[in-house]
């Protein structure tokens, strides 16, 4: 009951990884199907990059892969159809949605963000970024009366970063590339520095939140923070990139009597109950609303793209050479379909 056809068929265009180190821009068939009463249906207009989650993906750090590998985790979309029971959206409206890299997407009613009235698609997608730290600060129990560290400012951090200062933390914020130190101050950071080291408040940090997956950041962290303080590890450790060993992080751990968490973003629930709200997709609604209220900034962070730069937008992201702290496909660039 409720059920509805989408299209007999059509060309789908997705972005996806098809060997190591190698991505491409691959055409596929959808044929008919019918549409779930919860689902919805609807034609990208931006999808977002994630330079951890996908550098590591694509060049296949933990090993495993297995080829063509779809990619992709934010995208907004134009709503075409929905099912028979989806009430929060109709055909015509922008979405955010948890989608891959893909021209045309399927995904429940329970997956989507409404975007906000007035707001472009490309700083609407960009809610998925702070979401990612708001994990760490749903679960702390260092409260804005002390100061917080953060260190990498590449997306993810330079969000977090914001972030925190606007729910009252005096944040300072550490990244080795001038840059991106750059960038962070045009976002109105101003205590930012070129190394732990260099931050008035070493030694008295509450938490600090490591976004760069770096083994050195993590421990010089460690140092930077008061006895009994806490370290969140938001970057991914990709690959090693040190000689340091696990000794040196018990010692600082054990004699620091400091609290060590796994920053994963999906340790708390995907949606709010009544006795849990925080969850995912209203870390995403809250972020969407922060970046359109200008309380974090994003103009001039983001560079868009044509999907059919796939490769050489992974391979600036893997050596370094982006031209922007992230980027995002423009699916509107292939209008034509």
């Amino acid at each position: 009951m409720g059920e509805k056809n989408i299209l007999n068929s059509y060309e789908n265009l997705s972005v996806k990884f098809v060997a190591k180190a190698k991505a491409a821009l691959v055409k596929e068939t959808w044929h008919a199907r019918v549409l779930g009463d919860h689902e919805v249906f609807g034609k990208t207009v931006v999808s977002l990059i994630s330079s951890g989650s996908e550098r590591g993906g694509y060049m296949d750090y933990f090993g495993g892969n297995r080829y063509p590998m779809e990619t992709g985790y934010a995208v907004v979309m134009e709503v075409l159809e929905t099912g028979g029971k989806v009430e929060s959206v109709k055909p015509g409206e922008l979405i955010f949605a948890s989608a891959p890299h893909s021209l045309y997407n399927i995904v429940g009613d329970d997956e989507i963000v409404p975007v906000l009235d007035g707001m472009p698609p490309e700083e609407a997608v960009l809610c998925r970024f702070p979401a990612v730290s708001m994990t760490t600060m749903l679960k702390t129990q260092i409260r804005p009366v002390e100061p917080v560290l953060v260190t990498g400012l590449g997306i993810v951090g330079l969000m977090c970063a914001q972030m925190m200062k606007h729910c009252g933390y005096d944040v300072y914020a550490v990244d080795h590339n001038e840059r991106r130190r750059a960038i962070a101050r045009e976002c109105g950071l101003i205590q930012v520095y070129s190394a732990v080291g260099e931050c008035s408040a070493a030694g008295r940090f509450g938490l600090a939140i490591e976004c760069s997956g770096a083994e050195q950041a993590a421990l010089d962290a460690l140092d930077a923070l008061r006895k009994g303080g806490e370290l969140s590890l938001v970057g991914v450790p990709w690959y090693r990139g040190t000689d340091t060993w696990a000794h040196d992080v018990f010692r600082k751990v054990f004699y620091g009597f400091i609290t060590l968490t796994s920053g994963w973003e999906w340790s708390i629930p995907r949606h709010s109950t009544e006795f849990i709200p925080g969850s995912n997709y209203g870390n995403f609604a809250v972020g969407m609303e922060w970046i359109r209220s200008g309380d974090i900034k994003v103009n001039g962070i983001y560079e868009l793209v044509t999907p059919e730069e796939c490769d050489r937008v992974y391979q600036a992201i893997v050596n370094k050479t982006a031209s922007r702290t992230c980027t995002i496909f423009d699916w509107r660039t292939l209008s034509a379909l």
